[in-house]
């Protein structure tokens, strides 16, 4: 019996052991109540290039936030007393009452005087006289129980009193010691931290001031609209204010340490002041990757909603008294001034990168400062992202395409390479781009809208990934393809050795006329392709396919679809390009233009590279593009096992035949690569063009694709082109030899045909 006994009373003893006697309990409640927390911001990941190279980074720093109920309580007080007064009469505003109550006293002599301990005559100051006995009541009523209004106001009762009054009128006085608590606080300040003079933190403060205002308007605006009763608007309005001034906002960036250890060292002296750390994300490459790695903006109202309605808003928990229960809290939560990605890889891999907050909760002792800390737990830092990015490449190619922008006038420039046939992309910029170290600057775009005008309003876009843009003669890849492999009999079947001839003037077989000025006679399909006659392909589309066939074809090898690049997408026809339904296209013109990439079609860089990358592959997939995660390509199967062969020739004597569009451009047949050059008339009786280049090499085992296109040029597609992929060719093979056309030749040849440029 007592072998049963005895381990069931040692094991409700141990039970016992561990509650908490209700002393105890009481003990913790108490602790828990006069514990301050403190948040800890994690470090930003990196994002890194593929041979380790910093894109981006955070750095630690600190910054100084203020909490306008703590450094400027009187608010409440002059806001309330502006309300009962503006009821008996015309009273000022509670921007007027601030502006002139600072006039009241010398706020110099005041802390000159505090600073010695000396005290400041007269230790009361009048605010509001002549006060009716009824407001002056109702004011005890609302703001007799906050303390502060004990200490620092007294109604006193006026000796004199109007003839007309029955009854004695009040005067409410305060002491400007405590009254005078923010600018006082802002002088301190100011000679803290020595960036800051007193009046440019008040500069800074009356600009948080303003924003405040205009999120409060914003949060009224909808029962404004709908036509709320007047009282309830006004208390919302008054309640949703009061909630923006408990929170911290930003006063002073980017602070030393030293000053950091001045104002920590002594807390009573900055009230309302916070010390926060802060990291700030540095993009050292500027404009050369800024679409590309995206920027950091800050939290806005509908962020804010979600994060509230989601229960992760960190701020919602002031009261978390373990650091188990807010290691539960932080996952994925964010506190109202934090930024988060915008666009990029700072956007589309926001939640890897940002971390996760840490803390400390320490007891506040009886003079305000720290005591026991009860509980902490350590931010974790972000993780690194790695992409496949060559920083070399991507710099060389960003200097060219300005270089080109600069000198020949076009109003903008793209550019990517991608492996083969992975698909990773080695580098994918444009020009203009744009510096995320100075995106949040409103000067910076004021700067940047100045210099490139009308020409180029859209700087801010990722222009590879979603600048669609009418292909031109690329676009005839497709069309090859597509009558190759369902090409219908017209005077006999689909053959790349059977002619046409390219007629001009009043001969001219079609409406729509060839680029060429005397017509380009009989030609082949590989004919037609290395001198791009459009003639030959309006044959192609308007006797052999039709719009399904295109569509099709166009379908399988990425346009109008996104490319799956591990980046955020834009709606409309940004990122998806444009692709007419069969439907829409209606007679023999639309599909003569179809056919030749005009108006039925619109693809942007990276689909035209997915393009361009299906070929290299001999048509066997259509690679997906991708910077961090590999994405798996997409498979395409051909009826006609020839169809690739004849392409590939026909993109291979655009740079080797003498009669291609590339070759004898800046020395570009030197090297080792197959392409198609286009130029596409963008608008109708305009002389400017977008101009294109794409291609694979080396030859006759590619591993990489390419794309360049020039924007609004009056260069056709060879000439606006060949100076950019000249520059990258020569790069490439500095690594592989395979790039050059006649290995054993020197590579450093001179450019006879590009020096007169």
């Amino acid at each position: 019996m007592l072998a049963v006994i005895l381990p069931a009373l040692a094991i409700c003893w141990r039970l016992w052991s561990f509650q908490l006697h209700p002393a105890t309990h009481q003990e913790y409640k108490i602790r828990a109540e006069s514990a301050q927390l403190r948040t800890l911001q994690p470090l930003r990941g990196s994002i890194l290039d593929r041979r380790g190279g910093v894109l981006a980074e955070s750095r630690s720093g600190f910054d100084i936030h203020f909490v306008y109920s703590d450094l400027n309580p009187r608010h409440i007080v002059i806001e309330v007393v502006c309300e009962e007064l503006a009821r008996i009469g015309d009273f000022p505003s509670v921007a007027e009452m601030e502006a002139g109550l600072a006039g009241n006293v010398d706020i110099e002599k005041l802390e000159s005087l505090l600073r010695q301990g000396l005290p400041f005559k007269p230790e009361w100051v009048p605010l509001a006289t002549w006060i009716p006995p009824a407001a002056a009541e109702r004011l005890r009523l609302r703001l007799g129980p906050r303390r502060y209004f004990r200490d620092n106001f007294e109604l006193r009762v006026m000796e004199d009193k109007p003839l007309e009054a029955q009854q004695a009128h009040f005067g409410l006085w305060f002491r400007p010691a405590e009254v005078f608590r923010m600018e006082l606080t802002l002088r301190r300040l100011s000679q803290s931290i020595d960036r800051y003079d007193a009046e440019g933190l008040m500069e800074r403060l009356q600009l948080s001031l303003q924003k405040i205002e205009t999120m409060v308007a914003r949060d009224i605006q909808s029962d404004i609209r709908s036509g709320a009763d007047a009282l309830f608007t006004r208390k919302k309005e008054r309640n949703s204010r009061r909630i923006f001034y408990r929170r911290g906002h930003l006063l002073a960036p980017d602070i030393s340490l030293d000053s950091v250890s001045r104002i920590e060292y002594n807390p009573d002296l900055f009230p309302g002041i916070r010390i926060v750390d802060s990291s700030r994300r540095i993009y050292p490459h500027g404009e050369v990757f800024g679409a590309l790695t995206g920027h950091l903006r800050q939290l806005n109202n509908r962020d804010l909603k979600i994060l509230e309605e989601s229960g992760r808003l960190l701020d919602r928990y002031p009261k978390v008294s373990s650091a188990e229960a807010f290691a539960v809290l932080r996952q994925e939560a964010l506190r109202p001034n934090d930024v988060v990605g915008g666009g990029g890889l700072e956007e589309q891999y926001d939640l890897s990168l940002r971390g996760e907050y840490g803390m400390r909760l320490q007891q506040v002792g009886k003079n305000g400062r720290g005591g026991k800390l009860l509980a902490s737990l350590s931010s974790t830092r972000g993780n690194d992202i790695h992409t496949t990015i060559d920083s070399k490449l991507q710099e060389l190619l960003y200097r060219q395409l300005w270089a080109e922008c600069a000198h020949h006038g076009h109003a903008a420039a793209s550019a990517a390479l991608m492996e083969i046939p992975s698909g990773a992309i080695l580098a994918s910029t444009a020009y203009p781009g744009y510096d995320p170290n100075r995106i949040r600057d409103a000067n910076y775009h004021k700067e940047m809208n100045a210099s490139l005008g009308s020409q180029t309003s859209d700087w801010l876009l990722d222009r590879p990934r979603s600048k669609a843009l009418y292909p031109g003669s690329i676009f005839k890849i497709v069309t090859a393809i597509a009558a190759l492999e369902n090409g219908a009999d017209w005077e006999g079947a689909v053959d790349p050795l059977r002619k046409y001839e390219c007629l001009v003037g009043e001969q001219k077989p079609f409406s729509m006329r060839c680029s060429s000025r005397y017509g380009h006679g009989h030609l082949n399909l590989y004919e037609a392709f290395e001198a791009s006659c459009n003639n030959y392909f309006y044959y192609l589309a308007a006797k052999h396919l039709d719009a399904g066939s295109f569509n099709q074809w166009a379908r399988k090898l990425g346009c109008g679809d996104l490319t799956g690049i591990d980046l955020p997408t834009m709606g409309g026809s940004y990122d998806r390009g444009f692709l007419e339904n069969p439907e829409g296209v209606k007679g023999e013109k639309a599909l003569c233009m179809y056919g030749i990439g005009q108006v039925q079609v619109q693809m942007t860089p990276l689909q035209a590279l997915r393009m361009v990358g299906a070929v290299a592959t001999g048509l066997k997939v259509a690679p997906r593009p991708w910077l961090v995660k590999k994405k798996t390509p997409d498979r395409i199967y051909t009826r006609n096992s020839r169809t690739a062969a004849i392409v590939q020739e026909c993109m291979k004597r655009v740079v080797s035949d003498p009669h291609g569009t590339v070759h004898g451009k800046f020395g570009l047949e030197d090297f080792n690569f197959a392409a198609k050059t286009g130029t596409a008339q963008y608008k109708s009786n305009n002389s400017r063009y977008h101009s294109w280049m794409v291609g694979y090499g080396p030859l006759p085992d590619p591993s990489i694709a390419f794309v360049v296109v020039c924007e609004k040029s009056r260069l056709g597609g060879g000439d606006a082109c060949s100076p950019i992929v000249r520059e990258f060719m020569e790069y490439l093979a500095g690594g592989d030899p395979r790039f050059l056309a006649n290995q054993e030749s020197s590579f450093n040849s001179s450019r006879e045909t590009g020096a007169g440029r």
